[in-house]
């Protein structure tokens, strides 16, 4: 009865394709007739669906007074219906029991709503909401949706959840997947993995538009139509029971269509919910068959024939996880036999014997030649009875798996080392070479090298050999372009007033342990750790030094430093002398410092003088009356001078 309801309802979901309009002739309907609370008008013709696409299956359903039209002579096709009434059409169609009488499921479905008992009979199929706090509710006068219809339709067929094999048909099928609510995508999912229910050309499912009463009535027509053919066919019948059997006992089951009674072999069998089960047992090996007929009451029939072999069998041979392929020349065999007549059949690989333990189990290592290998076991008891199983293992040695470890495709860097390791699944020391150049390889597969690389593109060939003349080869191209030193000058001032500067700094190369430093052209002496000093002579005015880095390679880094020298004049301090004295004597001292003149000369009103070699000067004056005024000038090499005058008063 469930494959007879899952075809009913198959035709039933086609006919929410849409359908090209059928031309239909007037006529008459039979009498009136009053169902919950609305009236089927029967003996007029409904005055607007006589061109429409679904007039015939609209009449055909009026007639058998499974829908109805209105009051006013209209059935008004295009019109939705609610969840209540399509409760009803399920409940009516299927004729599901109506007879429930315990308190209602629903709170917005009491006992005294016209729907309540098709409801109640639907609700499996047809589900109410479920909050999590508070009273389940249908909504039964919100419209049915598509989704509605996909549920119940999946929900009937009897399908769960478990039967989705894919579960991403619906994003894969629709554009529209979001819509769906989420707790029922599943059953939507099942729908259209089942081709239960369709989609739209745009691919979209429109999950809650509502369904019309013109497809309603489209739907209920093919169920009808589908029924009636199905009992004039006779009533199905699904017959399962093995093709072989080597203990002599088996199984006849199946189901058959409600109300159809049973027999196996002329014998009655019993039948519960559509459903029977019969065990046979069988004295001697042969072919035996079985006939199966399933009749009902208006003496249509349906019969299934099937034959079954009874052969003892041979001892059970069982292999575990022999490969198709492998690449080890050495492969390690398992198995159980087992048989109910013989607690020690001899087992055979190969034609050599293998020695089984008590328990049945036996292993050994077959030693594989390159190509296809066939293995052919055989298990033989006392009677003589014979398993064979036959295995292939294709055997390729395959080349050793050479690994490198990361190398640039460019460097500045004329040193390079190379990691790797190598490994060969029938070979534990694959050989590895570097141009030609045999590498050492540890007892690890594990090697090392370091390269000196050429200006430009090197080409690195690795080749990997096993004892077996398989080989891998990989190339990698380094292209190596030196840098230039590293040059560095310490801080060198913008302006300076001294005429000597220390001009410092370092240099180092990747790549060349000496390079070579110039200023202005001159070699410096660069010691082991890169460093070099130099005192520079300025002249007045912009200095212009370029300090030049010169490597092995020919690279070549410049630095440029100007240095603007400022001549200035020396520094001049004349010690206190008083404005005013009675004194016909007074001393003149004071100091002169150049940064660039050990040596200034200083003059007292044109007299030179000779300060000594910290600078100090020293003169004893002799004083007339009156003002007497001083000038003290000094002058360095460079003809930078400055003056200081003083004035004393001799009363």
């Amino acid at each position: 009865m469930k494959n007879l309801k899952r075809v009913l309802l198959l035709m039933l979901a086609l006919c929410l394709l849409p359908v090209m309009p059928l031309a239909y002739a007037e006529g008459n309907v039979l009498q009136n007739q009053a169902v919950d609370g609305g009236t089927i008008n029967q003996n007029i013709v409904f005055v607007d669906v006589s061109n429409h696409w679904a007039n015939d299956a609209i009449y055909d359903m009026a007639q058998k007074g499974i829908i109805s039209g209105y009051d006013d002579s209209s059935f008004k096709p295009e019109n939705s219906i609610t969840r209540e009434e399509f409760a009803k059409l399920i409940a009516t169609t299927f004729s599901l029991n109506l007879g429930y009488k315990d308190a209602p499921t629903f709170s917005d479905v009491q006992n005294d709503r016209w729907s309540y008992s098709y409801i109640e009979a639907t609700k499996e199929y047809l589900t109410g909401y479920y909050p999590p706090k508070g009273q389940a509710f249908f909504s039964p006068d919100t419209r049915a949706t598509r989704e509605d219809v996909a549920v119940a339709l999946v929900k009937i067929l009897g399908y769960t959840t478990d039967d989705l094999r894919d579960s991403n048909v619906l994003r894969r099928s629709f554009v529209d997947v979001e819509d769906i609510s989420f707790g029922l995508r599943d059953y939507v999912a099942i729908a259209a993995e089942n081709s239960l229910i369709s989609g739209y050309e745009n691919r979209t499912f429109r999950p809650q538009n509502p369904i019309t009463r013109a497809e309603v009535a489209t739907l209920l027509y093919k169920v009808i139509k589908s029924s009636v053919q199905d009992q004039a066919d006779g009533p199905s019948l699904a017959v399962t029971m093995p093709e072989k059997t080597d203990s002599g006992t088996f199984y006849v089951s199946g189901t058959v269509s409600k109300g159809a009674k049973v027999t196996i072999n002329g014998t009655a069998v019993d039948v519960v919910n559509g459903a029977f089960k019969e065990g046979y047992s069988l004295e001697e090996e042969g072919v035996y068959s079985v006939t199966v007929v399933a009749k009902l009451s208006s003496g249509k029939a349906s019969t299934v024939r099937k034959q079954i072999t009874y052969q003892v069998a041979g001892p059970q041979l069982k292999l575990h996880n022999i490969p198709e392929t492998s690449d080890k020349e050495s492969v390690s065999i398992t198995g159980t036999v087992t048989d109910t007549t013989d607690r020690n059949p001899y087992v055979y690989l190969n034609e050599q014997r293998l020695y089984p333990d008590w328990n049945g189990e036996f292993s050994t290592t077959v030693k594989l030649k390159e190509g296809v290998n066939t293995l052919t076991f055989k298990a033989v008891n006392a009677s003589d009875k014979v398993t064979q199983v036959v295995k292939t293992i294709s055997f390729n040695s395959g080349a050793p798996v050479l690994k490198l470890g990361d190398i640039p495709e460019s460097t500045s860097n004329n040193k390079l080392t190379i990691t790797g390791s190598v490994k060969d699944a029938n070979d534990r020391n694959p050989v590895v070479y570097l141009n030609g150049e045999k590498l050492y390889v540890n007892w690890n597969g594990e090697f090392t090298k370091e390269l000196t690389l050429s200006d430009g593109q090197n080409t690195l060939t690795f080749r990997a050999e096993s004892n077996k003349g398989k080989i891998t080869t990989i190339v990698k191209t380094v292209i190596f372009e030196s840098d230039g030193p590293e040059l560095r000058v310490y801080d060198v001032p913008l302006t300076v007033n001294v005429g000597n500067v220390t001009l410092t700094g370092k240099v180092k190369d990747k790549n060349d342990n000496d390079p070579v430093v110039y200023l202005n052209n001159e070699k410096l002496v660069v010691n082991w750790n890169g460093e070099f000093s130099k005192t520079v002579t300025l002249t007045e005015g912009d200095n212009v030094l370029i300090i030049r880095a010169v490597n092995a390679s020919g690279k070549t880094v410049i630095e440029k430093r100007t240095i603007f020298y400022i001549v200035a004049a020396p520094t001049l301090t004349v010690d206190y002398l008083p404005l005013r004295t009675t004194l016909k004597r007074i001393t003149l001292s004071g100091t002169v410092k150049d940064s660039n003149d050990s040596s200034p000369n200083v003059y007292l009103n044109d007299e030179k003088l000779f300060p000594n070699w910290n600078g100090e000067f020293s003169r004893d004056i002799s004083l007339n009356k009156g003002e007497n005024v001083f000038v003290i000038l000094t002058t360095n090499k460079y003809g930078k001078s400055i003056s200081v005058t003083r004035s004393v008063y001799q009363d």
